[in-house]
């Protein structure tokens, strides 16, 4: 399973991202000063999909204040012309291919999608923008000033379906080792019991939360060790988000004779290292999840193609 980086580079994770923004809450996009209107640096650089980004109604963010033309060209199409506030681009490139789909989550919160070369609003609030890999800009914004109110916006590829292990009695079988396979997790519930003693190995979480489980079986056929298991996001995806790679991991249950479950620990609750020991003949699960603190955390987006290896120790 993955390791976890500590309290403090997880909080320098966290905020190296955050750009400084406007100085006033609720300032009218037009009157900005026109070198910061005509700046280069008008939007944040998109590499992978999915990714999250979010905006505060001070207008501190993780994106740029984009221009005063590329504004006023959607509060026109997707405000009632009213000036957007505290609006936050961001520039998805060549690298980034595929159709696309901008959503936001957060009160009176919107967002577009824009033509980077043309300036044309090619979607508000939901729409699928059909690409291949012309460079487009996302903004999200307030349709009105707000006081202390934040908003997420996902820019990701359109929904996918959730693959056909997503729920826990459907777990795929895992016949011999090693196995690999990859799985796309970003339309994954979050069904199933807790895949980690969180009270003893999550710490530096203060409301850990699981979210995006698919699932696998596996039949022991010797008493020992665990296999080892590595879970990755597929495509890098997950390098974009605030959590980054670390938050995908993995957990075993026991599938026990009543048909329910138990998470596999150490007899030390303490020892979060050593691997488990599995009994022969036992019929366990392996969970892939991706992990958050729902309490400091907001994570819109948190699933995509995920890897996983499963090796005989």
């Amino acid at each position: 399973m993955n390791a976890r980086p500590s309290v403090a580079a997880r909080r320098r994770t966290r905020w190296s991202g955050i750009v400084v923004g406007a100085a006033l809450v609720g300032a009218v996009v037009a009157a900005a000063p026109a070198q910061a209107a005509t700046s280069s640096s008008t939007a944040a650089t998109v590499r992978t999909l999915p990714f999250s980004g979010s905006g505060s109604a001070d207008g501190t963010g993780t994106g740029g204040h984009g221009t005063v033309r590329a504004n006023r060209a959607v509060a026109a199409a997707c405000n009632d012309g009213r000036a957007l506030s505290a609006p936050q681009w961001f520039a998805v490139g060549k690298k980034a291919t595929g159709s696309l789909v901008a959503t936001v989550t957060g009160s009176g919160a919107g967002t577009a999608v824009i033509d980077h070369w043309s300036g044309a609003v090619l979607a508000c609030t939901g729409g699928t923008v059909a690409r291949a890999s012309r460079p487009v800009d996302v903004v999200a914004y307030f349709s009105a000033p707000t006081g202390g109110a934040r908003f997420d916006v996902t820019i990701a590829g359109p929904s996918a379906t959730a693959p056909s292990n997503d729920r826990l009695e459907n777990a795929h079988p895992i016949s011999a080792l090693p196995f690999t396979t990859t799985a796309d997790t970003s339309a994954a519930d979050a069904d199933g019991p807790a895949l980690k003693d969180y009270e003893h190995c999550e710490l530096s979480n203060w409301s850990p939360t699981q979210g995006n489980t698919v699932w696998y079986s596996y039949r022991a056929t010797a008493t020992g060790p665990a296999p080892a298991i590595s879970v990755s996001p597929a495509t890098g995806w997950a390098d974009a988000d605030t959590h980054g790679s670390w938050a995908q991991q993995a957990g075993i249950l026991e599938v026990l004779a009543d048909g329910g479950t138990r998470l596999v620990t150490n007899d030390d609750p303490w020892d979060c290292d050593t691997p488990v020991t599995l009994q022969q003949g036992t019929t366990y699960l392996i969970g892939l999840y991706y992990g958050w603190d729902a309490d400091q955390d907001s994570v819109p987006v948190s699933g995509g193609p995920v890897k996983l290896s499963v090796t005989a120790r």
